[in-house]
């Protein structure tokens, strides 16, 4: 289960989505983030990755801490990048994972939107 989470991150830092999709992802995986965003099934989650490279061309999602219990895993999350704009940005999150025969059946990541719509603010000025 680590190998499996551990695996995620080496891809999603690596931007190797294909890989990422194909190899991890159940074909009817469900998918949560902030800013409402819900998906079902791998070509429905596929956009929400694509848009990391555009909106943080400059990302590393380093798990410091996994929590599994069962088929289930909380992972605590350091991010560090910049935006698009060149605005430095970093802030910790948590990803809930459900894993089913070797696959990624459940995700839902969760971090803090007010935080980051203020660094981004900021960042604008």
């Amino acid at each position: 289960m680590e190998e499996i989470i551990k695996e995620y991150f080496r891809l999603v830092n690596a931007e190797n989505f294909d890989e990422l999709f194909d190899n991890l992802f159940a074909p009817d995986v469900e998918f949560h983030a902030p800013f409402d965003y819900h998906a079902k099934g791998r070509e429905n989650v596929k956009p929400f990755y694509l848009m990391v490279p555009s909106n943080y061309p400059e990302h590393v999602d380093t798990p410091v801490h996994i929590q599994v219990s069962g088929n289930r895993a909380a992972v605590y999350i350091e991010f560090e990048g910049k935006t698009a704009d060149g605005v430095p940005i970093t802030f910790q999150g948590t990803d809930w994972f459900v894993i089913e025969n070797g696959k990624i059946k459940f995700l839902h990541i969760f971090f803090d939107v007010q935080y980051i719509a203020n660094i981004l603010g900021e960042g604008r000025q």
